[in-house]
Order: structure tokens, then sequence, then C-alpha cells
């Protein structure tokens, strides 16, 4: 049996289609990841956050509720809790 404290690897790319400023809305999802205080790389086209599978989801939801309001978006997610993601 796994321990629920395991370490949880995310792979996030936020996908902004209509938006008034999309270089905006994708500094505000960077400022959302970075504030969670996971464990993150930021790569070309996506962001991979570490960390506790609890405050992975904290910050799904976070970042889905933040922009939902202002534009429309595709957020691509990749969940592992055996590798890195990439």
């Amino acid at each position: 049996m796994r321990d629920v404290e395991e370490m949880t690897t995310c792979q996030i790319s936020f996908l902004p289609i209509e938006s008034k400023n999309y270089k905006d809305d994708i500094k505000r999802v960077l400022s959302l990841i970075e504030e969670s205080g996971l464990d993150l790389r930021t790569g070309d086209v996506s962001t991979t956050v570490k960390g506790s599978r609890e405050l992975i989801w904290v910050l799904i939801r976070n970042i889905y509720e933040t922009m939902d309001p202002g534009c429309r978006f595709v957020l691509d997610l990749k969940i592992s809790n055996i590798c890195g993601c990439g």
C-alpha cells in the first residue's frame, strides 16, 4: 500500500483561447504556480510541479477558478504518482 504523503508530479500547460491579453494571463498562471510553494520547473510550453497530492489539487483548482471569469482556456494536465512527467 502506498503512503498518502508520497510525492506527486503534475505537468501543467495553460493555453488561453479567448483572452484580452494572453501574455498577462500566462504570467498570472505562472505567478499562481510560484505562489503555491510546490517545487517547480518551467519549460517552454509547460511547468512541472512536484509535491503533495493535496497541494497539487489545490493549485489546479486555484488556477481554474482564478482564470475562469476572465478568459477561455485549455488547462492541459499530466499527473503521475510514479514518475517525473517529463
